[in-house]
């Protein structure tokens, strides 16, 4: 009943990890078998679902944080989330939504820029994307088309060599931008929150796209009944 009550109470408002509620447990010396036990339960009935809470964390944190999907699975595993659910969570960040990210990043800090070199601007806005989990090739070809962009100049067209080969410059401004009307477009002719399954898809700053089959909480294992 101990261990019950304490991983309730951490549930109370915001989804954890088993591996989050186990480490908690743990601190509060709770025996492993009687843990494992109440860890178990809460995994069966959906209360624990380690695969949905990576699927809204990436949501969440790519939105409102424009984290990449590089920093998205270090976070995840720093929260005890498996590889393989890591994986499957950041692999439903759309490569456009990141250029996008990046983009937007870089916008909100330009006006602090103006007043610095370009050497230093450049050297400035590229960490800054490092940080938020860039790769160089992409946080690079950013940074000088925004740079460009000011100077009045062209934007920069290749990206150089480094090991992010698979940053290349695919996603264009003008893409985003049609991207972007497309969205707003749908946005029009389907109001509603809710999708195709009656399951509301906003969470937090963003919208989480489900993996898998959804967790139910089966209606013969009411929570009162959980050891």
């Amino acid at each position: 009943m101990v261990a019950r009550g304490i991983c309730l109470r951490a549930l109370t408002g915001t989804a954890k990890t088993r591996k989050q509620l186990a480490d908690l447990l743990a601190k509060k010396d709770v025996p492993e078998e009687a843990a494992s036990a109440v860890l178990d339960r809460f995994t069966e009935v959906g209360l624990i679902d380690d695969a949905a809470f990576a699927a809204a964390w990436v949501s969440t944190r790519q939105s409102g944080r424009g984290l990449a999907r590089r920093a998205l699975a270090s976070e995840l595993r720093a929260k005890g989330v498996d590889g393989e659910v890591a994986a499957a969570a950041v692999a439903e960040v759309d490569p456009q939504d990141e250029w996008d990210s990046a983009r937007r990043l870089v916008e909100r800090k330009m006006p602090s820029m103006r007043r610095l070199d370009r050497v230093t601007a450049e050297r400035r806005l590229m960490g800054m994307l490092t940080r938020k989990g860039y790769g160089g090739g992409l946080a690079g070809y950013v940074v000088r088309e925004a740079l460009d962009g000011e100077d009045g100049g062209e934007s920069a067209d290749a990206v150089g060599d480094d090991e992010h080969a698979e940053d290349a410059p695919v996603w264009t401004p003008a893409r985003s931008a049609a991207r972007a009307a497309a969205r707003s477009a749908a946005s029009l002719d389907a109001p509603s929150e809710i999708d195709d399954a009656g399951v509301s898809l906003e969470v937090g700053e963003g919208r989480a796209r489900p993996i898998g089959r959804l967790r139910q909480t089966p209606v013969d294992h009411p929570v009162d009944d959980l050891p």
